[in-house]
């Protein structure tokens, strides 16, 4: 991927855009100059990620820069007002490629927020099952998308997961569990509790009876 954005004021520009992020997402500034860290192209996937309607191609590109990626993918997920189809699942694609602590503490919140809507909650309980599968793997990458080896490319299931800046917890797995539990017994959508029943029974997670 080649972009036109390569001036001396660029990197200023793009700490900028990256510290509205995360003052946005209440993470701490030191955070932000982990982001000199990213790829090159990084720098323009931060300015489109921050524009109203990001492309699909270019979330799905912000996976792959493990310093900036998980900031701009929360932001995203956190916004509020309308989102189509298209970009939902490019958000569920993207942010399932990354473990970063920032982005599952914004998917967590849009799924336990009853004040979201259920289609992008329904969504975000994609990504935290996908956390939550023992079999997700995870590999740390340095690079944008666009710069990994040809040889990622050519993998059947897309390109390998991505760990972030900010580990996540090490209780992460069984927080999802009782988070899922809980909306199997008591959510207030049928959708939503159909959706964390399918959950529970994938990652092995009891239910509790309804009213205990």
């Amino acid at each position: 991927m080649t972009h036109s954005d390569s001036t001396p004021g660029a990197p200023r520009g793009f700490a900028l855009a990256l510290l509205l992020v995360a003052s946005m997402l209440g993470t701490f500034i030191p955070r932000v100059a982990a982001a000199q860290s990213d790829a090159p192209d990084c720098i323009a996937i931060v300015a489109e990620m921050l524009k109203p309607t990001p492309s699909a191609g270019t979330i799905r590109a912000s996976a792959g820069c493990p310093s900036s990626g998980p900031v701009t993918l929360a932001n995203r997920w956190t916004q509020r007002g309308g989102r189509g189809p298209t970009e939902r699942d490019a958000l569920v694609e993207a942010s399932s490629w990354v473990r970063d602590a920032r982005l599952y503490d914004a998917v967590s919140t849009v799924v336990r927020d009853v004040s979201y809507p259920i289609a992008d909650r329904l969504a975000g309980m994609r990504v935290l099952v996908a956390y939550a599968d023992e079999g997700f793997r995870v590999s740390q990458q340095g690079e944008a998308l666009s710069a990994r080896p040809a040889r990622v490319a050519t993998q059947a299931d897309g390109p390998p997961p991505v760990d972030g800046r900010i580990p996540m917890r090490s209780t992460m797995r069984e927080e999802v569990k009782r988070e899922m539990a809980r909306l199997a017994s008591g959510d207030r959508d049928p959708d939503m509790r159909r959706s964390a029943q399918r959950a529970c029974a994938t990652l092995g997670c009891a239910v509790p009876a309804k009213g205990k």
